[in-house]
C-alpha cells in the first residue's frame, strides 16, 4: 500500500515540473513585443590611480528590452581604494537623471567579495565599501546591469 502512496505522490510532484517545462519550450521570448536595441560598448574615463586590468577595458552602453532602457557594464580594473572613492566617468551621453546603484565583485577579503557600484547625475562613477583594514584591489563590471533612468 505504502509503494503506491510513493508512486501517486511521486507523479503528482513530478507533474507541475513537466507542465511548466512544456510552457517554456513553446512560450514566445518576453522581448518579442519590444525588441532589444543596445547601443555600442563606450570606455569609461578611468580616475589616476584606477586602471583597466589588460584586456578587459571597462566599458558601459544602454540596452532597451521591451522597452526599459539598462545600464550594461564590462571590464576590470585594479586599484586601492580605502575609503568610497570615484573611479570613473560616465560618457555625457550615457549620464543617468537620477542616481542608479549596482552591486559589483571585488576582491574577496575578510568575508567581503562585493561592492557597491553607484552613478550620479554628474556622470561620477562611484565605488563604495572599501577601507584601511579592507581596501577594494579589484572591481569587475561584467555583472552589472542595472535600471537606468
Amino acid at each position: 500500500m505504502s509503494h503506491n502512496r510513493r508512486r501517486i505522490l511521486g507523479a503528482a510532484l513530478a507533474l507541475p515540473a513537466a507542465l511548466t517545462a512544456t510552457n517554456l519550450l513553446v512560450a514566445a521570448p518576453a522581448v518579442a513585443a519590444g525588441g532589444v536595441e543596445a547601443q555600442p560598448w563606450t570606455d569609461l574615463l578611468l580616475e589616476p590611480g584606477v586602471t583597466a586590468q589588460p584586456g578587459a577595458t571597462p566599458q558601459v552602453r544602454l540596452i532597451t528590452i521591451a522597452g526599459t532602457v539598462f545600464l550594461q557594464a564590462r571590464g576590470s580594473v585594479t586599484c586601492n581604494l580605502a575609503a568610497d572613492t570615484k573611479v570613473a566617468t560616465l560618457p555625457a551621453g550615457l549620464r543617468p537623471t537620477a542616481l542608479v546603484r549596482a552591486t559589483a565583485p571585488r576582491n574577496n577579503s575578510q568575508g567581503i567579495n562585493a561592492c557597491r557600484f553607484e552613478a550620479n547625475t554628474a556622470g561620477s562613477l562611484t565605488i563604495y565599501g572599501g577601507n584601511s583594514g579592507n581596501p577594494i584591489t579589484w572591481v569587475q563590471f561584467d555583472s552589472v546591469q542595472t535600471i537606468w533612468r
